[in-house]
């Protein structure tokens, strides 16, 4: 599956962590964890889940009693980018209310917002007119691939990652 958008709502990693026996939660993994790992890891390791791979846009948190629903990070291999061409793994940057934004894209690289402060916005894809709207009242992460077209409404300090890092890669 190509996955162009993630959107993970902070309160449902804060419901994932209240209601299961782990503390910590992957989302993205470099692969889904075979059966036999699991059954192997669960002997040594307290509370451990099967994990089964996340349909949709949207992550939700797991039941006590049900696997956790993960990304492959192979599905956001970007098809159309030269990483030779890339200035370094990633970018960093913090953003707030007060930061101007527009509607823009990106040609070469993921974006990936993290807030614990309301973040809200649309995103279309580049051969759609329809807008897609999201509200994370509560933070959260959002992901967008190349040639996903967006706009951010930012509520408080917000962390962005570029990655792969290229020069002059923002599109209005």
């Amino acid at each position: 599956m190509k996955r162009r958008v993630l959107i993970v709502p902070l309160e449902e990693i804060t419901r994932h962590l209240e209601t299961n026996e782990r503390q910590d939660v992957k989302i993205v993994v470099s692969s889904i964890m075979t059966d036999e790992l699991y059954k192997f890891l669960k002997k040594k390791k307290r509370g451990l889940k099967p994990e089964i791979h996340l349909e949709g846009k949207i992550w939700e948190r797991s039941y006590k009693t049900k696997a956790n629903k993960v990304c492959e990070s192979a599905d956001f291999v970007l098809d159309n980018s030269d990483a030779a061409k890339a200035k370094g793994p990633f970018k960093v940057s913090f953003a707030n209310n007060r930061a101007e934004q527009e509607e823009h894209y990106h040609k070469q690289h993921t974006e990936i917002y993290f807030s614990e402060h309301r973040m809200s916005g649309y995103y279309r894809f580049d051969d759609e007119k329809d807008l897609n709207h999201f509200d994370l009242e509560h933070g959260g992460l959002i992901i967008f691939q190349p040639n996903i077209i967006h706009y951010m409404e930012l509520c408080g300090l917000t962390l962005i990652m570029e990655t792969p890092s290229f020069d002059d890669d923002r599109f209005v």
